[in-house]
This record gives structure tokens, sequence and C-alpha cells, in this order.
């Protein structure tokens, strides 16, 4: 049984190195990085870490699903398809939404952190 989980984990870690390789991900990467760090800098409680962390998830989550789709429709339809590309777009939309969230949600817990600073 541990042997089965390991080996599961090590599947789960080669799909994240493989999306590491695109660069949107690493984009995203960065951009929690600096979040992170500013949230140590700004010392966030508890709650504001939850979201933070809850969104940064949900962001780099959603980026491997929508390469996964992208690996998979490029597979299946190699060649150029109508609805191939809608798929592409609606999964990549899904990725811009949650990006978009998280953005809004980083607003709220660091700008008035910042501008109490200044």
């Amino acid at each position: 049984m541990i042997k089965k989980f390991a080996k599961s984990v090590s599947y789960a870690w080669a799909g994240i190195k493989e999306a590491f390789r695109g660069q949107s991900f690493r984009i995203m990467l960065v951009l929690a990085l600096l979040a992170i760090v500013l949230g140590v800098i700004l010392r966030l409680s508890l709650l504001e870490w939850v979201f933070l962390v809850l969104s940064i998830g949900f962001v780099l989550a959603l980026e491997i699903i929508n390469t996964a789709w992208e690996l998979s429709l490029n597979y299946l339809r190699p060649e150029i398809n109508p609805l191939a590309g809608k798929i592409k777009d609606l999964a990549a939309g899904a990725v811009l939404v949650a990006s978009l969230t998280a953005l809004v949600i980083g607003l709220i817990i660091f700008l008035p952190k910042i501008l109490e600073i200044l």
C-alpha cells in the first residue's frame, strides 16, 4: 500500500515537473513566491494566509489542468480543429478567471497593509 502511494506521488511529481517546463506555470510560480515573501514581510494573519495559499494553489492547479487539456487535444487532434481550439480557449479562460480572482484577493489582503505603511 505504501509502495503504491509512493508510486502515485512520483507520477504526480513528474506532472508538476512537466508543468514547470511551461512558461505560464513558471511565471505564476514566481508571482506566487513574491506574494508569499510579501506576506511574510507584512505579517499576514492566519486567515489571510489561508486565502493566499488557497488562491495560489487554485491558480497553479488550474494551470496544470489547462496544460493537460492542451496536450491531450494536441495528441487527439494534431490538425487544426475549431472545436479543439474552443476547448483550449475555455480551459485558458478558467485559468484567467482564477488568476483575476487571486489578484483581487491579493489586493484585498495586501493593499490596506501597504497603504498603512505609506
